[in-house]
């Protein structure tokens, strides 16, 4: 439908949104300062830039799909892998936080506390995300009952098992994934990774974790190559990041005569090589979520993990920020894009003029940045913070419990 895009508006808006998150209007974001270093700071300064990139990618495809009808991925190589190389870095993170938190335990975790603090991060959001989709279909159906009530309470149950099923259309409303763009799916990924902790907690002892990593990402490279993907491609994607968390271990020290071992690129050096891989990356356009795809973005982790900043830009003020927002950018993109593209004033100047449609991208990301600050600030803080209240009482609870079957 379109020819393919110019690249410099992405970054023309990624610089623009830099610039308005380093200004004191968004402080009320910032956190309470923590003592982590600035690898674990890179890691979260790149999240709001890697939500914000979904973002741009679903924005291409809501064009194409306002004037055809058909919600595909974009024909332009840099526009269609954005989406995927940014999913595809955030299983790795979540692979490395939750890996190496259990390598740093050497396989003993607070199991209980690890899943209630899920649950308080991921549903609040999620649930208002779903609760304003729903808004929007009955808006747009002119609030009537067009589905027998228990159908329609089904559906919306479904919608509502926090992305662990996918939903259906419900109320009449066709495609109504598309409200919020689809992006849910990757919940589901994310819960199995979760549970598999479990089990894969045995394996995280000081002498093997790092042979365990590797043979994981080994079998799950084999299997998708052996299998064209067919879902085991996002598993190498959390093995990458399990193997990035024990490698940073490894060159720590703590690994038997780890002390040998130096990282031996300056953060720098680092971050050029960060961004030569990223070049390749989307100039060769491998296929998404594909092995080789998967292999550079595991390389391009391994050194954010290691020190690359990108030259100061993963830990800039305006990188932290978005990255203490970037769930609310990921989960709620599609609800904005469906407000500001899919209304009769908007629609044709999306659909049919190119500047304006890069204009109305741009409020887009200035209203979802807005509206996720906010949640973030009102919603996710509180429920967080209530998670761990939580799972505090439930462990005393416990320890009492087992305190009075002992004494009797």
């Amino acid at each position: 439908m379109y020819p393919d895009y110019p690249i410099y508006p992405y970054f023309l808006l990624m610089a623009a949104l830099t610039v308005c998150f380093s200004t004191r209007l968004w402080r009320f974001v910032d956190g309470v300062p923590t003592r982590s270093g600035a690898r674990i700071e890179s890691i979260d300064g790149m999240r709001g830039y890697l939500a914000l990139s979904v973002m741009v990618h679903h924005a291409v495809i809501a064009r194409a799909w306002l004037a055809t009808g058909s919600w595909v991925l974009p024909t332009d190589p840099f526009y269609a892998q954005l989406g995927s190389v940014a999913v595809s870095l955030f299983f790795m993170i979540t692979g490395y936080l939750f890996w190496g938190k259990l390598v740093a335990k050497e396989g003993r975790a607070d199991w209980m506390g690890l899943y209630i603090g899920r649950l308080f991060r991921i549903a609040p959001l999620y649930w208002l995300t779903i609760a304003i989709m729903t808004l929007l279909v009955f808006v747009r159906s002119d609030f009537e009952l067009r589905q027998a009530p228990g159908a329609l309470a089904a559906e919306l149950w479904r919608w509502c098992r926090l992305g662990m099923f996918p939903g259906h259309d419900f109320n009449g409303y066709p495609n109504v994934w598309i409200l919020i763009a689809g992006v849910t799916w990757t919940l589901k990924y994310e819960w199995r990774f979760y549970f598999a902790l479990l089990p894969l907690s045995v394996f995280a002892k000081p002498r093997i974790h790092l042979l365990a990593a590797a043979l994981a990402c080994v079998i799950a490279w084999a299997a998708a190559a052996i299998t064209q993907f067919n879902g085991w491609g996002y598993t190498a994607l959390f093995s990458a990041g399990m193997l990035s968390a024990s490698l940073s271990v490894a060159l720590k020290g703590g690994l038997p005569n780890a002390s040998r071992l130096r990282f031996p690129l300056s953060p720098s050096m680092a971050s050029t090589l960060v961004a030569m891989l990223l070049v390749v990356t989307f100039v060769i356009s491998p296929r998404p979520f594909g092995v080789l795809q998967v292999s550079l973005l595991a390389l391009v982790f391994f050194l954010v993990c290691q020190g690359a900043t990108l030259f100061g830009l993963f830990t800039s003020r305006a990188a932290v920020r978005l990255g203490h927002i970037s769930y609310g950018i990921y989960l709620m993109q599609g609800l904005v894009i469906s407000v500001i593209f899919d209304h009769p004033v908007t629609r044709q100047w999306v659909a049919r003029n190119e500047s304006a449609f890069w204009w109305l991208t741009l409020a887009v990301a200035l209203a979802l940045c807005a509206v996720a600050a906010i949640v973030h600030v009102l919603l996710e803080r509180p429920s967080i913070d209530l998670g761990r209240r939580c799972a505090s009482a439930v462990k005393n609870r416990v320890a009492k419990r087992r305190e009075q079957l002992s004494m009797n």
